[in-house]
């Protein structure tokens, strides 16, 4: 028996090693795909636009069908909630947008969706590079993407800017430092971090009651009111390497940073089991119907290993493609702003209903994070077990 456990060990040990492995594989090969011909895709997305005279990298003199030249197209990207959202902007000779395309995003496409069927884009045609236009004062957002659409507003306002500086030869105004925007959501995020720490000691005699505060915290401040949960598309976003500007992602930096420390030095997951906002939901849930821990039996490590399978497709085919979002396929947006497809919200009731009567059943058998958790946790300690081992026969 105790020979069966250490095999085990060891080809679980040689799993996790595999899974890194094709992670690393999947990173270089995803970045060597990466080159998409962003010049038919302006074309087909600016009709307008017939042909593109190159005057250096990203910046081109544009014509339509006549031969007549309209103005200046450029490339400029920013950071969205995914990764860098590249837009193509043109620009006419008097220094105004008339013309905009997102020609390479990162997005969630439901969310860049949303943002594009709201004409989000009208809104900054016709912008000049005169004008200081940013979201919230001279644009209005959409609600429930703000990353989008901060994301498209910026670059193209670099865009405008760009091509009225270097080729158009204005005077352009000078851009202002950013601040770093540290808001209730950021706040909220240390307190939940901060009680967890404490409460979750054993030392701690109110731990029941510290527990539900900060789920029901999560579940109304970052669910229902930011829509902020961590998702696996925030790791994928992490190992591409899309790092956005801290001050305008402090919560980002804040999320992730923290579940990471707090999993390398107290080897324990603080996020699922005290704020998740989606966990909360579902124990909530579980509260109505007097949901139990069900035990999956014989089937398991069946149902642990499918779903670390699943999450690590996932990742591979974001990294692959290069789009952190485009596989996360948790359904916290279906609960939490009402967004999503038919299939996801009938997935949704499937999982508050069977949460009446099975503890956290999307959590056990279906959540990413738990999977990445795991994960972490058993490399953690391979690591740290090798360490001692070290020490102990140097």
């Amino acid at each position: 028996m105790a020979s069966s456990k250490i095999n085990s060990k060891k080809i679980e040990s040689w799993l996790a090693i595999i899974a890194m492995l094709v992670v690393i594989i999947a990173w270089f090969v995803g970045r060597q795909l990466e080159g998409a011909d962003i010049l038919s895709s302006v074309k087909a997305k600016m009709p307008e636009i017939v042909k593109l005279e190159k005057i250096d990298e990203a910046t081109y003199k544009i014509y339509n069908s006549e031969e007549e030249q309209l103005g200046y197209l450029t490339m400029e990207s920013s950071m969205g909630y995914g990764g860098p959202l590249l837009m193509a902007v043109a620009v006419d000779q008097k220094g105004k947008v008339f013309d905009l395309a997102v020609v390479n995003s990162k997005e969630t496409p439901s969310y860049l969706k949303k943002v594009l069927d709201a004409k989000f884009l009208d809104r900054i045609i016709g912008k000049s590079y005169q004008e200081d236009y940013s979201l919230g004062k001279e644009v209005d957002g959409i609600s429930s993407a703000t990353y989008s659409s901060r994301a498209i507003l910026e670059a193209s306002k670099k865009g405008n800017r760009f091509i009225a500086a270097n080729v158009l030869g204005f005077d352009v105004p000078k851009e202002e430092s950013p601040t770093i925007q540290f808001g209730t959501a950021e706040m909220v995020l240390l307190l939940l971090f901060a009680v967890g720490y404490f409460a979750h000691k054993k030392t701690f005699k109110h731990t029941k009651i510290a527990r539900w505060g900060t789920m029901l915290v999560g579940l109304f401040v970052i669910g229902f009111y930011y829509n902020q949960p961590f998702t696996l598309s925030m790791i994928n976003q992490l190992l591409l390497g899309y790092f956005p500007p801290l001050h305008s992602h402090l919560y980002w930096y804040l999320l992730l940073g923290g579940i990471f420390l707090v999993l390398t030095v107290d080897n324990k997951n603080p996020y699922c089991q005290w704020f998740c906002p989606f966990g909360a939901a579902q124990e909530c849930m579980g509260l109505v119907g007097g949901a139990k821990p069900r035990s999956a039996g014989k089937f398991k490590m069946v149902f642990k290993w499918t779903l670390r399978i699943i999450t690590l497709f996932a990742i591979v085919v974001a990294l692959l493609v290069r789009n952190p979002g485009v596989t996360s396929y948790e359904i916290f947006g279906t609960l939490f702003k009402l967004t999503g497809s038919n299939f996801q919200f009938a997935i949704l009731g499937i999982i508050l209903v069977s949460s009446m009567f099975v503890k956290r059943p999307w959590c056990t058998y279906l959540c990413p994070i738990g999977a990445v958790a795991d994960h972490f946790t058993h490399v953690r300690r391979l690591i740290m077990n090798k360490w001692k081992a070290k020490r102990a026969n140097p």
